[in-house]
């Protein structure tokens, strides 16, 4: 694990105002989708509080900078925080202050509001449990970029409200002002679910083998880097969603509706024989025949209604599909795919499992490829099973209510927060490259005090 700055060594937090940046980002429409981040966070947050810190909390929500224009759209129901105060205050049962920044149209927040100075005090003085700063997106120089004008100043006011920042906000990989700019002006430090990811992200990192890889996506372009490293990492690779798709129309020369030519060029780089001896191929996909001519990968309110146009499917094994042939988008991969000896073998007899994977269109019932995978990873009892990312932990939770609820008390499972922070790591060769981590690493001639790992009471031999 990558010798951080932890906050146990934040020696006097009495009075102090604690920055926390947490990875929160489970608001769709205006609705916590999940709790699950949230929970996960709450153990740092009552060690702040139980040694006298007064937490000041923020999140990223969304993407509401568009790639193409850069502009900034601010919508307070999609996008907002108040959802997540909400469930806040329900599970700490003390009050949070959401204040609401004037935004200056397209480009975003420009700067944090004085009216927060009012909101410290009562923070101070204890008349409120917390504040919850606005989405971080919302401001203008969160993703402004290192050395530019706004993002410095958004560094600088962030940093000025607070003695102390610390990070817990794993799944925020990326190098913004909010995870990496403001480590410049304030004593840093790794919160206690920051750590605790770290060590199960280096041991996937460094795996018991047989080590079985599922990964999927929606695009291949961000995925292939990431699909290539694992690939050279694990033992055998399972593949999933669009880059399943893509993968087969590279491989069987076949047109599948909605993958692009470029998706499928770059699919062709799984092709070496390197990665072929690791890629274990579902042998039966659930064709959508009736997609044929949308010319379109299924979404949710682009199809018209799901039951409908979705509705006509077959069930195509692998093996019989013909070469220059044409398909409909494959939706899900069938529950019997994971009855095939190779793939119930690679998976029974592995050491640990890495998941970063929805098998198909969840939402509109395509799930039967994701429950027949969770079923079959839950089966091996011996190794150790690292669930990864958002939509992966809330469709296991969904769909199989009771494994998640045994995984969540079962050593050989760990429930990361971020999956494609998992991924990012194994790209880059480690956690420690990511730049998230290293402005919160001690240098080499800083003396820090080595601190027990924790320890589940429970059982002798645990992931947690």
């Amino acid at each position: 694990m990558p010798r951080v700055r932890a906050l146990a060594d934040a020696r006097d937090l009495t009075n102090k105002i604690v920055l926390v940046r947490v990875d929160h980002n489970c608001v769709k429409r205006g609705v916590v989708r999940d709790v699950h981040r949230i929970e996960q966070s709450l153990p740092t947050l009552y060690n702040i509080v139980e040694r006298g810190g007064r937490p000041i909390l923020m999140t990223h929500v969304n993407r509401p900078r568009s790639a193409k224009t850069g502009e900034i759209a601010r919508d307070d129901d999609e996008d907002g925080v108040a959802a997540i105060v909400d469930v806040l205050r329900m599970k700490l049962g003390v009050t949070f202050a959401a204040p609401s920044f004037r935004s200056d149209g397209a480009r975003g927040i420009r700067s944090v509001d004085t009216s927060v100075n009012f909101l410290l005090d009562d923070l101070r003085a204890r008349r409120i449990g917390g504040i919850y700063l606005p989405n971080t997106r919302w401001f203008e120089g969160e993703e402004a970029g290192e050395g530019t004008e706004a993002y410095e100043a958004l560094a600088r006011q962030l940093a000025g409200l607070a003695d102390v920042y610390v990070n817990d906000a794993f799944g925020s990989w990326q190098a913004h002002a909010s995870t990496v700019g403001i480590t410049k002006y304030l004593p840093s430090y790794a919160g206690l679910l920051m750590q605790k990811e770290l060590r199960a992200v280096e041991a996937v990192l460094n795996p018991k083998r047989p080590f079985v890889a599922v990964v999927a996506g929606a695009k291949v372009d961000t995925k292939l880097g990431t699909l290539k490293a694992v690939a050279a990492r694990c033992d055998s690779l399972i593949l999933g969603g669009v880059v399943y798709n893509a993968y087969l129309c590279a491989k069987y020369d076949i047109e599948v509706e909605g993958v692009s030519e470029g998706d499928v060029e770059l699919a062709r780089e799984l092709l070496s024989p390197e990665a072929q001896a690791k890629i274990i191929e579902l042998p039966v996909v659930v064709e959508s025949t009736s997609l044929k001519g949308c010319g379109c990968i299924p979404k949710e309110g682009e199809c018209g209604d799901p039951k409908e146009t979705l509705g006509a499917t077959r069930a195509l094994r692998v093996s019989d599909l013909q070469r220059g042939a044409s398909y409909g988008y494959f939706l899900d991969v069938a529950a019997s795919s994971f009855e095939d000896e190779k793939v119930k073998n690679a998976l029974h007899g592995a050491k640990c499992i890495f998941v970063n994977a929805v098998m198909g269109f969840t939402s509109s019932g395509f799930h039967e490829g994701t429950t027949a995978l969770d079923h079959a990873i839950a089966a091996n009892k011996g190794a150790r099973k690292y669930f990864g990312g958002g939509d992966t932990i809330q469709e296991f939770k969904s769909l199989t209510p009771a494994l998640y609820l045994s995984a969540a008390v079962d050593p050989t499972f760990y429930l990361f927060t971020g999956g494609g922070t998992v991924l990012r790591a194994l790209e880059l060769g480690g956690a420690e490259k990511l730049e998230t981590v290293q402005c919160l690493m001690a240098d080499d001639d800083e003396e820090i005090e080595p601190h027990a790992e924790p320890k589940c009471m429970r059982f002798a031999d645990c992931a947690c």
